[in-house]
C-alpha cells in the first residue's frame, strides 16, 4: 500500500466529517455522501487489490502457483464484496438518517404554520399593526 492511501482516506472521512450536511442544500449533501461513498470504496479496492498482489507471493513457484492465486483471488473479492457492502450499507444509512432528518424539521414547522399565523409570527415585517 502507498504511504499516501491511509493519509488520503483520513482526509476524506475529515471532509465529510467537518462538513456539516445542509437541509436547505439536499443535492449538495446527496453529492458529498455520495462522493464520500465512492471515495471510500475506491480506498477499499485499493487495499484489497495491494494486499492480495502480495499474498501473491507467498504462493509457491511453479505449477502450484495458479491454484493458490486462484484461492486467494476468490477470498480477497469474497472479503472486498463485504466490506463494498458494508461501506454502502453505510452511507445509504447516513443519507437516510439525513433526510428524515431534514424532514423531521419541516414537519416540526409546518403543523404549527396556522398558529403561528393566527398569532402573528409568520407575517411580514412591517405589517403588524
Amino acid at each position: 500500500m502507498s504511504p499516501f492511501g491511509p493519509a488520503l482516506m483520513l482526509a476524506g472521512i475529515l471532509q465529510v466529517s467537518q462538513f456539516e450536511l445542509d437541509c436547505e442544500h439536499l443535492g449538495a449533501a446527496r453529492t458529498l455522501i455520495g462522493q464520500a461513498r465512492l471515495s471510500e470504496i475506491e480506498w477499499a479496492e485499493d487495499v484489497s487489490r495491494e494486499a492480495m498482489w502480495n499474498a501473491f507471493g507467498h504462493c509457491p513457484p511453479g505449477q502450484a502457483a495458479e491454484p493458490c492465486r486462484q484461492q486467494l483471488r476468490q477470498r480477497f473479492e469474497a472479503d472486498l464484496d463485504a466490506q463494498k457492502a458494508a461501506i454502502r450499507e453505510k452511507y445509504d444509512n447516513l443519507l437516510k438518517d439525513f433526510v428524515e432528518r431534514c424532514l423531521a424539521s419541516i414537519t416540526r414547522i409546518e403543523p404549527a404554520r396556522p398558529l403561528f399565523s393566527r398569532i402573528g409570527l409568520l407575517q411580514p415585517p412591517g405589517s403588524r399593526p
